[in-house]
């Protein structure tokens, strides 16, 4: 009876709701297929050979800035509205644009082979591997940017799906198939012939639809509009990336295996915080419309408090989480765990900050912030890392994402007073508090690990407190979903 009522409410959901449950479903399969493959490669790979492997990842996903232009990001939406007759066209003259800016950064690697080398700290076999992912990889990303934009999620899942349990699957098989010194060689491999072979399917399908290699006008505002995006979008990958790119550097590939894991299992916080804050986002551009900042406040006061709760809960579990899902030599990486999780904290405190911006299209602002807190995280890791190990990273990281807050949370106040008269949408006073106690708690934590009893006491607590406000967390849920309607 329970599952019929489900599926009948399901059924009387708006096209637009069931898109972004599924869209949101889409990436917990990928992300969780990700983390499943995990405790398998941490074991079959040594340290030094994960910690090449996440350098190898890391690298990627900033190249990819340069080689693919981000082309099926918020300039395809816009796009999208922009050429509704022709988004067949469009999406196969932006492929065509990305596969050029890809050969461009190609010849330029060969041309400069021995910078880039020095640079990426990796074999040659490796980056070329790389490219060969980014020339077609795109054409599978903006397939889906048009799937999502059109609320298709069906087959959108289907083949998220295929794809994510292949690229789990494959490469561990791989290793496993292979001795120990060319078990990583085989990982890269098998993941690059994947993707590889995926986006050359849909490569071919977005020529055979669109019929369009080249149109000029496309080209000019794709270029037009995501050029003076790349410092925003770069600083947010070194944000994220340059950690592991730069312990392997000045420390060791084994360090950065250890760092690249624990990093990695904070995943679990990010899925849930990011499709938080893709919820909320309707609901508050709907809140600043109306200029309704009471229940603004109140809400976000109540999801920050379940966040952080949330942060404090997986922190609690790291001995045993890290012991389940790696072997021995990863175990010093306990006590980075509390670290990373306030850093999805702030992450989600900076995004409530940033919608906000983009309300009121505040671009300078956004990129102003983004620039300086991904500067302020190479310069911290330059200075600290020689001194302090790997552990450095995770604390620059974390002061990087409190300043990142900060940052734009001052850009966000100057916006209000521009465009609101000075309102304040958020309860600032609550936010401070709670911020300073779970930073306190957070790292109260790490001092108890050896105490299994009293942090389960503390999840214990957390579950309680969950379900006493199960009531208005229901109803929060029902107010973001009805975008306060």
């Amino acid at each position: 009876m329970i599952m019929v009522k489900i599926i009948s409410e399901y059924k009387k959901l708006p096209t637009q709701v069931k898109a972004t449950i599924w869209f949101v479903a889409c990436q917990a399969v990928q992300s969780g297929c990700k983390f499943l493959a995990m405790p398998f490669l941490v074991r079959l790979l040594t340290p030094e050979q994960y910690g090449i492997y996440s350098v190898f990842l890391s690298w990627t996903q900033i190249v990819t800035l340069f080689a693919t232009l981000n082309l099926h990001g918020g300039v395809y939406n816009n796009a999208m509205f922009k050429y509704p007759d022709d988004r067949s066209g469009y999406t196969s003259s932006s492929q065509s644009l990305s596969a050029v800016c890809t050969v461009i950064c190609f010849v330029v690697y060969i041309i400069f082979r021995s910078f880039f080398n020095n640079l990426f700290g990796m074999e040659p076999l490796y980056i070329i591997l790389m490219f060969v992912q980014l020339l077609f990889t795109e054409s599978f990303l903006l397939w889906s940017g048009r799937q999502r934009y059109e609320y298709r999620y069906v087959i959108l899942l289907i083949y998220t799906a295929v794809l994510a349990v292949l690229y789990m699957i494959v490469p561990i098989v791989s290793a496993m198939i292979f001795p120990q010194e060319q078990r990583l060689t085989a990982v890269i491999v098998s993941g690059v012939i994947i993707q590889a072979a995926l986006g050359l399917a849909f490569m071919v399908y977005n020529y055979c639809k669109g019929r369009k290699f080249f149109q000029k006008d496309y080209w000019s505002f794709a270029l037009k509009f995501n050029i003076p995006l790349i410092p925003h979008y770069l600083s947010g990958i070194v944000l994220g990336q340059a950690d592991r790119v730069m312990i392997k550097r000045y420390i060791g590939s084994a360090q950065a295996g250890i760092y690249s894991f624990t990093y990695n299992i904070s995943l679990v916080v990010n899925i849930i915080t990011t499709s938080i804050n893709n919820a909320i986002v309707p609901y508050t551009y709907n809140k600043l419309k109306e200029r309704n900042y009471i229940g603004l406040k109140k809400t976000t006061n109540f999801i920050l408090l379940m966040v952080g709760g949330m942060c404090l809960a997986f922190s609690a579990i790291a001995p045993e989480f890290i012991k389940i899902f790696a072997t021995e030599e990863y175990y010093d990486a306990i006590y980075l765990v509390p670290v990373i999780s306030l850093s999805s904290y702030f992450t989600f405190l900076y995004f409530l900050f940033a919608n906000i911006e983009f309300f009121f299209e505040a671009n300078k602002f956004i990129t102003a912030a983004s620039v300086i807190g991904a500067i302020l995280n190479i310069i911290l890791n330059y200075l600290l890392m020689p001194i302090f190990g790997y552990y450095a990273a995770g604390y620059t990281t974390l002061f990087c994402y409190i300043m990142f807050s900060l940052g734009h949370f001052v850009f966000m106040r100057i916006v209000c007073k521009k465009k609101l008269d000075g309102d304040k949408v958020y309860d600032h006073k609550t936010i401070l508090i709670l911020s300073i106690l779970f930073v306190v708690l957070a790292f109260g934590m790490m001092a108890i690990y050896d105490y299994l009893i009293i942090r389960y006491l503390i999840i214990l607590g957390i579950v309680c407190l969950c379900f006493i406000k199960r009531k208005k967390l229901m109803n929060i849920l029902k107010t973001i979903k009805n975008k306060g309607e």
